[in-house]
């Protein structure tokens, strides 16, 4: 009988580890991929590794406006470029089995739930283990669309990508979501002619509505074509028709809408029926001890969402505190960076309660020094405190996560006004808005 068992290793599984480690609780664990889960593996990371080089060739490309003279014609190597990507992989997966492993109970299968009466069981390499608490952090898989299954050659998904040898001359891209705008950046850097195809009637459509706008503004500055309120309606061999009446032909398809919750197989003893998992919203389940948490529970999926998920689960199991989830900063790491946090101006509905405030990131010197002058930040400010930002902006993964910290901790803003900022950088631009939005 272990105090914590935990399906999957990826942020949320991660972190409950490390908490439960600290605090002296038996602990087991399961995964049957490599650690770190989608993040480390296949998300976060890898791509963040080929995006910047993208983005250093496409750099490299426009230097002679800064006085730079490149005596050849800059290319790429892709297989060089993965390379590089498995080693950044590999190094934080070692890290993590050194630090982690010697320190729990790792069992490198596939694990099963089964509800055994009142006790939960784990079925695992033929072996039944029984815990006191159970977070099943098991993740998320890509959606494929109704009657176009994935087949990782023609149809694929965004883990497909990192497994071609060459990158095709053309790709449709169906959905403008994270997933889909930072691969329609990265592989137009590279030289990929790119189409993106969005359902609903703005590209990504879960941003504020002004940011909104400088997606499509970004999109053309990078000759990206796209297609809003749009949908594929056939494909007759490479050729594309699309609802509107638009055909073109293209080399494969990445279909990025979104992902969906990955749950372990759960039974019922005696019961030959699979039960279906149902987390409530803050990751509890109507089975006593068990615990859903990270992109399985299904709400924000993101890793740091899924961590912040397990620190509050962990909390609970270990010092019955209350559950209450905080709102998470959403990132899209394209260039320049797009961050977003708290409500939207679309959301709200008595705008005299509100002050919006904005500025162009051009205002700030520090833009002009790093030739990045495009983008804006505007907050949403209500009875003296910030409730949203969304932000367009060099470092803007690093600005959102400033003012998160003011709504967390509920800084008015006449002390953001008073505070010190450094000179020149992008953070002055958080005052600057306060001061002359």
């Amino acid at each position: 009988m272990y105090d914590l068992a935990i399906i999957g290793l990826g942020p949320a599984g991660l972190e409950a580890a490390q908490i439960a480690i600290k605090n002296n609780l038996n602990v087991i664990a399961f995964e049957d991929n490599e650690l770190g889960g989608t993040c480390l593996n296949v998300g976060c990371i890898p791509t963040k590794s080929i995006l910047y080089t993208s983005q250093l060739l496409k750099e490299v490309q426009d230097s002679s406006k800064l006085g730079l003279s490149i005596f050849s014609t800059p290319g790429y190597n892709w297989q060089a470029i993965l390379d590089r990507k498995i080693e950044i992989v590999n190094k934080f997966n070692k890290l993590l089995h050194a630090t982690i492993s010697k320190n729990l109970t790792l069992v490198k299968a596939k694990a099963e739930l089964n509800i055994n009466y009142d006790n939960l069981e784990i079925y695992a390499d033929d072996n039944v283990y029984q815990a006191k608490n159970i977070l099943v952090c098991t993740g998320s898989k890509p959606i494929e669309l109704p009657g176009l299954p994935f087949d990782g050659k023609f149809v694929v998904n965004s883990d497909d990508l990192f497994k071609m040898h060459d990158l095709p001359k053309k790709i449709a891209i169906v959905g403008s979501g994270a997933i889909g705008l930072e691969w329609a950046k990265i592989l137009s850097d590279f030289g990929v002619q790119v189409r993106l195809i969005e359902k609903a009637p703005a590209l990504a459509p879960v941003l504020d509505i002004e940011l909104q706008k400088r997606v499509e503004r970004i999109l053309k500055q990078n000759k990206i074509e796209y297609f809003k309120n749009d949908f594929i309606t056939s494909i007759s061999n490479d050729l594309i028709t699309l609802n509107s009446g638009v055909a073109f032909d293209t080399d494969c398809i990445l279909v990025a809408i979104g992902r969906k919750p990955n749950f372990p197989l759960v039974t019922i003893s005696g019961c030959a029926e699979e039960y279906k998992l149902k987390p409530h919203e803050d990751g509890t389940c109507d089975i006593d001890n068990l615990y859903i948490v990270g992109d399985a529970l299904g709400k924000t999926m993101l890793a740091h969402s899924a961590s912040h998920q397990a620190r509050i689960i962990m909390n609970k199991i270990l010092f019955n505190t209350d559950m209450v989830l905080k709102d998470s900063p959403a990132v899209i790491y394209i260039n320049p960076e797009i961050a977003s946090i708290g409500i939207r101006e679309q959301d709200i509905e008595n705008k005299e309660e509100y002050t919006i405030k904005k500025i162009l990131i051009s205002a700030i010197a520090k833009s002009w020094c790093d030739n990045a002058q495009d983008g804006l930040i505007k907050l949403i400010i209500k009875d003296d405190l910030i409730v949203g930002a969304h932000i367009v902006s060099k470092e803007a993964s690093a600005l959102i996560s400033m003012v998160n910290i003011f709504i967390d901790q509920k800084i008015p803003i006449a002390e953001i006004e008073n505070m010190i900022f450094p000179h020149p950088s992008f953070a002055e631009a958080i005052q600057e808005v306060i001061k002359n939005g």
